[in-house]
């Protein structure tokens, strides 16, 4: 009733059980993605400062003055970097990117729906009171361990000139009333 196996025969059918036994065994239920990230920056952003609201406040017209370019209003705001160690990277510079005004590069246009015409918005750096230009990385900032606060102030920028007065018209202001919204990120850069 048995056939006689050669021992070769055995050792092969059991080999093979046991690889089909250690197959259904390591079967996959599913799996574990890991991800994460590295980096080579000596401090983080203050959760305050990722998100940031500037409130211009309220400006009149007349507050400025006929020139293109003239400014009204100087809001200040600061961007926080905590937790800084100091040890391989010493200095920072901060990158403002946006929509730019047609005109002038150092200035941010208004982004939405039915905003006022012929302003923007500047931004300037408070230890000097240089004018950032967008899309360009400031001066370096020398980083102190632990905390690093960068003072900042926003101011709004007159784009165009006024329309003259013809005969018995009067002049048109070029720049309307109404909401302000400008917005810009910020890009870090360690050295």
């Amino acid at each position: 009733m048995f056939q006689k196996m050669g021992k070769h025969t055995v050792l092969c059918t059991s080999s093979l059980l046991i690889l089909m036994a250690a197959a259904t065994a390591n079967a996959a239920d599913g799996e574990v993605e890991f991800t994460g990230k590295i980096v080579d920056s000596p401090c983080t952003v203050q959760s305050e400062s990722v998100n940031k609201a500037v409130d211009l406040g309220q400006v009149r017209i007349s507050d400025f003055e006929s020139a293109v370019g003239s400014t009204a209003g100087s809001t200040p705001f600061s961007l926080t970097l905590e937790n800084c160690n100091v040890a391989t990277l010493k200095n920072a510079s901060i990158m403002f990117s946006g929509q730019q005004a047609a005109t002038d590069n150092t200035v941010l246009g208004m982004v939405g729906e039915q905003q006022v015409a012929g302003v923007g918005i500047r931004i300037n750096d408070a230890r000097t009171g240089n004018k950032l230009a967008l899309n360009t990385a400031s001066n370096d900032y020398t980083l102190r361990p632990l905390s690093n606060t960068f003072d900042f102030t926003a101011t709004y920028v007159r784009l165009a000139l006024d329309t003259p007065a013809e005969g018995e018209n009067p002049a048109v202001s070029s720049i309307g009333t109404g909401q302000v919204n400008a917005l810009a990120s910020f890009d870090i850069t360690y050295k």
